[in-house]
């Protein structure tokens, strides 16, 4: 991917970044991407569909794959579906998130995940420095809220906490700051969607992440 085909961002714009390996997508990440839009204030989303995934013990499907699929189901005129960190060579988010401040100079850029990853926030690599670096939007799907709410990131960074009432000045806000807000119900997940259809079979690589 040369520069000129990076998605386009003004300085002044938020940018909410959701990244993940996206395998498969499907329509819980298509609402999410759009409560994350209306909740947090952003202008813009770009899904990062990751090479792979590190904490998982086995790899997602081919990155194509997965890009043809996100692309096919997300479609709204202010999302981007991306392969970023392959493009940038990043395979950690700290990593991504330094790249992309450089390249964007002057966009504010938050940091999207669920609930289920904030529970296991501290053993992402440099999570701290993620935290110190960017706003952080996270989102709560049925049965990863008392976990997220009692993990040690937000323990640590409760003071930094803004109220669901104030989600919508997230993306100004100065980091640290992150929010937590609740979605309605959606009760899909990946590795479901994998088990009932074989979805992405065969030798995978390693990866980054899955926020959602």
């Amino acid at each position: 991917m040369e520069r000129s085909e990076f998605p386009i961002a003004r300085a002044g714009m938020s940018v909410g970044l959701l990244g993940g390996s996206f395998d498969p997508p499907h329509t819980g990440h298509v609402r999410v991407t759009g409560e994350a839009l209306k909740r947090f204030g952003l202008d813009r989303i770009w899904w990062l569909v990751s090479p792979g995934n590190p904490l998982k013990r086995h790899g997602p499907a081919p990155l194509a794959q997965r890009m043809v699929a996100a692309r096919a189901i997300m479609r709204h005129p202010r999302v981007t579906v991306t392969s970023l960190e392959e493009q940038l060579g990043t395979r950690i988010t700290a990593q991504t998130l330094a790249r992309l401040r450089v390249i964007y100079p002057g966009v504010g850029f938050v940091w999207l995940m669920g609930a289920d990853n904030l529970a296991q926030f501290h053993q992402w690599q440099d999570w701290r420095r993620i935290m110190d670096t960017v706003p952080v939007g996270v989102l709560a799907r049925p049965g990863d809220r008392i976990s997220a709410r009692m993990s040690p990131a937000a323990r640590i960074y409760r003071q930094y906490r803004l109220s669901g009432a104030a989600s919508q000045m997230l993306a100004r806000a100065t980091a640290p700051a992150w929010c937590f807000v609740n979605l309605p119900m959606i009760n899909l997940s990946s590795s479901a969607i994998r088990a009932h259809t074989g979805w992405g079979q065969g030798p995978r690589p390693r990866g980054d992440g899955v926020p959602i």
